[in-house]
């Protein structure tokens, strides 16, 4: 133990050790290695660890042997000097291209199904986390993502904007070459283009009846330059989706278009009450909302009951808050929607699935009170598209319409979906009349009455095939020159019906079980307003002149004023709606 801690304090200690000599300088040094070894035994084990371990660094390889009670072994010098290593360097890698915005790029289209290839345009890049994140409690919404990617927000040209996303950079094709495009084509995804066997046409009359059979957006070249302005202007203001998603009842749904939400809402999952449409962004509220919320239906009056399908009438005027959430709620899948918060001349059929729990919204229509048009809104969520719930609401509109005694048509312009389901419904009414009247000649008129149809919507559907007809010739005697016509050749029914023209709906209206009726009828209402025009034309008498008018009531008060209708002013005298959130 002595040699031991002597080959540990002093150098070569272990030499003197086996070679056994014995002097006054080892006496000496053997009485100052004992009294150093009485202090380090006084220190505590882990320090005499530590000491020892950095004794034994000092002295180099040797002391491990010495440690082990194994003879020392001298290497060497060749074998312990160390080869210098090969330093590589590496070459400076050049910065990676970006792509540029506003331009065409092949991309990778990554899909449940598949990958494809597709041609799109960057409409904007940022540094944003791959996932939207989702606020868990009230602490989660100041903390910042961490994990932020620079990521492309694109445009495919062969599909609707509902398929906008955004993608990371490893799926831009950056040095793949892409076709340029003619000045008047027109693009059809390749599906479309095999089914109708069509090429690249490029005259306008061609281009609007592919876009009316195909039922394809528009092309700004096409329209007037007003309209073009504002559809260019529309594009600029809502081409970047600010909602990824949204939770309703038990579906999380992926937007489709941007929504007016809030500014703290954006760039979150929304989460939605499907009972009274209160959203928030943080899903603790949400939860706690859902074991508190007392309503169980829509708010209004049921008005048609049939199998596990109602439908509830509620008032934009009286259910102001209700009506706005559904507005915001459908522009995340509707592109071309301007009604959001000014709903109180509107009435909302809400469309619900009941079950032991409660009614579960679907879908709605709304439609605007005193309008020639008995339709203005229609939308059916996507998890419950397909199951004919369009066209039972566009049978319920006409059917509302035909009570109040007057002809409806929808709102223009329709939707590409809505567009789809009307133009599907209008051909099966009207082949329910061609199948009565086959072989005849019939007017736009007479069909308008017969079907409850307008006649410009039957007028559109027709001339898809080129079945209506104005005759201006002078010659014809026995025609109107103002009226359409259509000649029911028996060949024409035949080839509607071989091509499924006017298939039949999976769900028909059961009109004895809508109890709904109008208050007042159009032509009732119609008189009564010409009465009022006719007193107020009348000359007032003298002494009505001589009187003072009234003074006109402000804004902020008085009749109609912002705060007696619910809306609440700022310091500036601008008007803002109060927020549909959940505390």
């Amino acid at each position: 133990m002595s040699g031991k801690r002597r080959r540990l304090n002093t150098q070569g200690s272990s030499e003197s050790s086996e070679k056994g000599g014995g002097g006054a300088k080892e006496s000496s040094s053997q009485e100052e290695n004992c009294e150093k070894r009485a202090k380090i035994d006084e220190k505590p084990e882990s320090l005499m660890n530590l000491g020892a371990a950095a004794e034994a660094d000092s002295e180099g390889p040797t002391s491990s042997g010495a440690e082990s009670g194994a003879p020392e072994s001298t290497a060497p010098e060749s074998s312990t000097k160390k080869e210098p290593e090969e330093v590589t360097v590496e070459p400076k890698s050049e910065p990676q291209a970006l792509p540029e915005l506003n331009k065409r790029y092949m991309v990778e289209k990554i899909s449940p199904e598949k990958i494809e290839n597709q041609v799109a345009v960057i409409l904007h890049m940022e540094m944003r986390p791959q996932v939207p994140r989702v606020l868990l409690n009230d602490d989660d919404e100041g903390k910042e993502d961490e994990q932020l990617q620079l990521m492309f927000y694109v445009h495919y040209e062969q599909l609707d904007r509902r398929n906008d996303e955004w993608i990371v950079l490893e799926q831009i094709k950056l040095n793949e070459p892409v076709k340029p495009i003619a000045e008047n084509e027109i693009i059809i995804p390749e599906e479309l283009r095999q089914e109708g066997g069509l090429n690249n046409i490029t005259t306008r009359s061609v281009r609007r009846q592919l876009e009316e059979h195909f039922h394809l957006q528009p092309n700004n070249s096409t329209m007037d330059a007003t309209t073009a302005r504002l559809e260019r202007e529309h594009e600029e203001r809502t081409k970047i989706k600010n909602i990824p998603r949204i939770t309703i009842g038990a579906y999380t749904i992926n937007s489709w278009y941007y929504s007016p939400f809030p500014k703290f809402c954006e760039n979150h999952e929304i989460f939605m009450c499907e009972y009274c449409l209160a959203y928030t962004p943080h899903k603790s509220r949400a939860k706690s909302h859902l074991q508190t919320c007392k309503l169980r239906q829509p708010p209004g009056n049921e008005i048609y009951r049939k199998d596990n399908l109602s439908v509830y009438e509620v008032d934009g005027h009286t259910q102001k808050l209700y009506c706005q959430c559904l507005c915001l709620l459908s522009k995340l899948f509707m592109d071309h929607k301007t009604l959001y918060f000014d709903v109180d001349d509107f009435m909302f059929y809400v469309l619900c699935e009941t079950d032991s729990k409660g009614a579960h919204i679907v879908g709605y229509f709304s439609r605007e009170v005193e309008s020639l048009n008995n339709l203005a809104c229609i939308m059916i969520f996507p998890p419950f598209q397909k199951n004919g719930y369009g066209k039972l609401l566009i049978q319920l509109s006409y059917e509302l319409s035909k009570r109040e005694g007057y002809i409806g048509t929808p709102e223009k312009p329709l939707s590409d979906l809505g567009k789809v389901s009307y133009r599907s419904y209008w051909w099966w009414v009207l082949i329910k009349q061609f199948k009565t009247h086959v072989g005849h000649t019939v007017t736009g008129t007479f069909l308008s009455h017969e079907t409850g149809l307008a006649v410009p919507d039957i007028i559109s559907t027709l001339s898809t095939m080129r079945l209506g007809k104005k005759y201006k010739d002078i010659a014809e005697p026995d025609f109107d020159p103002n009226e359409w016509y259509c000649r029911l050749h028996p060949k024409i029914l035949e080839h509607c019906l071989d091509h499924d023209y006017g298939k039949k709906p999976s769900l028909i209206l059961d009109k004895s079980k809508v109890r709904w009726a109008p208050a007042v009828t159009r032509y009732e209402m119609e008189r009564r307003r010409q009465k009022e025009q006719k007193k107020a034309g009348r000359r007032p008498s003298k002494s009505s002149q001589a009187n003072t008018p009234l003074a006109t009531p402000t804004l902020d008060g008085g009749f109609g004023g912002f705060r007696e209708r619910g809306y609440a002013t700022d310091s500036a005298g601008t008007s803002s709606q109060a927020s549909p959130l959940i505390d």
